[in-house]
């Protein structure tokens, strides 16, 4: 009986048997090599008989605190076989951060990535009283450490002495019962934990059944951090509900390498990931010869067109599918082998994209979903399907999700796959729901056949000196479609007018200057340049004409290096922390409305490090 999901993967693993759970790389120096099902069940119930007799209890919680990898999954899969709640933790989580979670959550033991980390967990061992015991996801060396496959021998003989205990630990735990807490990265404040049950989770995969089309044929590629729940539940827990073999990147920026290497059917994605993507085949587009391009360009508004037809519930004409026939066998084909060759599904969450890159990959073949959800809603609320996407929005709501708007224009939700409150936070939970509903915080609108499209955050509404409320995710989005642009923020908040910092695609500018004849060898001396600027403000006004006059960016500088998670601007999963932007560049927006910022050609471009440089 799969009542929760640890008996979900019981089930999995006598399903599969031999055939390859993961693929992964046991080191950086090593080749890809492959666990089969049974292994992993094998595996996964000594971990899990190990950490009992560590002392994690039915219902304890332990916490894995490091980036996505085998690993990650395994010790996951093993908490939840022993009837216990798993508790993820960012590997770039402050210090207070870590202790709070852990404190918060109780946690009993601990799983760690790497010795750098454990040093981390020493360092706090007398403020985290819960903690027990910190497990090494690496070799040690010193026998004094545990390390998962210290732990898998003790398990091994604990299981031999009591071979029904984990069976018995993991049958106790009913649909109810909670399998994780997250807690929330956020863009401000302290985490929130967002207690999630193996009922939440279990909503979700059964929504997902008929919108996703995932089976145990597809190899899934994992790379975006397990911490958050985009990959957790759309990836490792929908992976293990559908089958299949799960790959692991090396890191986030490995992807593409290790993409050639496993080719897998199915990735997640966040918008960033996806325009690089993007901006790599259509940099090769850009660079083929004139008829060439021009075979390649009709090509792609042939598939744009079928992707229409069918988006719309139209039957394509006999003229259009003969189009598409000739487009398909000529270009299409090859486009799809140069990103993936086996590559069919690709979702994308986390934040925004836009309807140019999604339309781009619809149109060449690779069915391309936007979703939309929160770790409160255990991840998508809803999601484009893929026999009829309307680009623009983030899809419709899970049969199971019922969604509302507020007098103000919020989004609100209700459904099985949407936590209750937070996690020993009743304040939280009075503030984020109201009469069982939960409070997205998003702003949109939701049409007829409950397709959603977000306009803003709530709490990122900009009210300036006049009154008028400008949504400033609307504005970025436009400033997105300039090519070159990578990212961008739009200020103005209490102020007569907009201002915005702008963040390159470092390649493609540089590529760009030198096909134009600038007079820039550098990254930097392109973002200094005149010229830059001179073809953001052309660009920008071209894109702009939608807005109203009030809605306009009226200056802009260019940062000489992206918004990065190092240094605060952005969370794990590469959403803009404005608050951090705001602050680390307040000198810089400062001088954009007092007109001190420098603009191309004058002292330096109106990205200068002497304006455009972080605090330190």
């Amino acid at each position: 009986m799969r009542h929760n999901l640890a008996s979900i993967f019981r089930c999995r693993v006598k399903e599969m048997g031999d055939r390859p759970a993961f693929i992964y790389k046991p080191d950086r120096k090593s080749a890809y090599t492959q666990l089969s099902w049974t292994g992993l069940g094998e595996r996964a119930e000594n971990l899990a008989f190990g950490l009992a007799e560590l002392g994690l209890d039915v219902d304890g919680k332990a916490a894995i605190f490091s980036a996505t990898s085998h690993h990650w999954v395994l010790a996951d899969l093993a908490i939840l076989s022993n009837g216990a709640v798993s508790v993820p933790i960012y590997p770039t989580s402050s210090l207070s951060d870590i202790e709070y979670i852990l404190n918060n959550s109780e946690a009993q033991i601990v799983f760690v990535q790497n010795k750098r980390l454990l040093a981390k967990i020493e360092g706090l061992k007398e403020r985290v009283p819960h903690l027990k015991v910190a497990i090494l996801m690496e070799e040690s060396g010193d026998p004094e450490i545990y390390t998962v496959e210290t732990v898998e021998k003790l398990g091994a003989d604990r299981r031999a002495a009591h071979p029904e205990l984990i069976y018995r630990r993991s049958e106790s735990r009913d649909r109810q019962d909670l399998a994780t807490i997250i807690y929330t990265s956020g863009t401000t404040g302290t985490p929130k934990g967002v207690p999630l049950t193996h009922s939440n989770i279990m909503a979700v995969m059964e929504d997902l059944q008929g919108v996703l089309p995932v089976d145990d044929n597809d190899i899934y590629l994992s790379y975006l951090p397990l911490s958050h729940v985009f990959e957790r539940v759309c990836g490792e827990y929908y992976w293990l509900h559908s089958g299949g073999a799960c790959a692991f990147a090396e890191g986030i920026e490995y992807m593409a390498k290790n993409m050639g290497e496993v080719n897998p059917s199915m990735i997640l994605v966040v918008p960033r990931v996806l325009d690089r993507i993007y901006t790599k085949v259509k940099s090769g587009i850009e660079g083929a010869s004139g008829r060439s391009r021009q075979l390649i360009e009709w090509s792609v508004d042939v598939g744009r067109q079928m992707v229409e037809h069918i988006a719309m519930g139209k039957k394509p004409r006999r003229a259009l599918r003969l189009k598409h026939w000739l487009a398909e066998r000529m270009v299409l084909k090859k486009l799809r082998q140069r990103i993936g060759p086996n590559l069919r599904l690709i979702v994308s969450g986390g934040a925004p994209a836009t309807r140019e890159v999604l339309s781009f990959f619809n149109a060449i073949g690779i069915s391309t979903l936007e979703g939309y959800g929160l770790t409160e809603t255990a991840a998508p609320l809803s999601v484009n399907p893929s026999h009829r996407v309307k680009l623009g929005t983030v899809g419709a709501t899970l049969p199971s999700v019922q969604a509302r708007l507020s007098d103000d224009g919020e989004i609100m939700v209700k459904g099985p796959t949407i936590c209750t409150g937070y996690y020993k936070n009743d304040q939280g939970t009075a503030e984020a729901f109201e009469d069982g509903w939960f409070k997205t915080g998003d702003i949109g609108t939701i049409d007829s056949d409950s397709y959603i499209t977000i306009t803003d955050r709530k709490k990122d509404i900009i009210v300036n000196s006049a009154g008028k409320n400008i949504a400033p995710q609307r504005i970025e989005a436009i400033i997105k479609t300039v090519p070159l642009v990578n990212q961008s923020v739009v200020f103005g908040d209490k102020r007569k007018h907009l201002v915005a910092l702008i963040c390159l695609e470092e390649q493609a500018a540089l590529e760009y200057a030198r096909e134009n004849g600038w007079p820039c060898e550098t990254f930097e001396e392109v973002a200094r340049s005149k010229e830059i600027y001179d073809y953001l403000k052309k660009e920008l006004k071209t894109r702009s004409g939608s807005l109203a006059d009030y809605e306009q960016v009226k200056r802009f500088a260019v940062l000489e290096k992206e918004l990065s998670v190092e240094a605060g601007e952005l969370t794990a999963t590469l959403k803009i922390k404005r608050n951090a932007v705001a602050r680390n560049y307040a000198d810089l927006v400062s001088a954009l409305y007092e007109d001190r910022a420098p603009v191309g050609g004058e002292s330096g471009a109106a990205g200068n490090n002497r304006f455009a440089s972080a605090r330190s």
